[in-house]
């Protein structure tokens, strides 16, 4: 049986809506998830593969 690994879901809402796209490494959420903010969208979110949600101001801690 074929696996999907794991991955992160970076949300964020603009005036047109909302997107979720995935990414399969730490540091392309952090670096999606920055991207969509300095493109105007607001509530940026990471959702990591254990199910933790980390808000824009939580992007930090998670690098680290």
């Amino acid at each position: 049986m074929d696996r999907t690994p794991l991955q992160y879901l970076v949300s964020g809402r603009d005036s047109g809506g909302y997107v979720s796209l995935a990414r399969t490494t730490t540091a392309d959420a952090l670096k999606k998830a920055r991207e969509l903010l300095q493109e105007g969208y607001i509530d940026a979110r990471i959702c990591t593969p254990q199910g933790r949600i980390l808000q824009s101001d939580e992007f930090d801690q998670f690098e680290a």
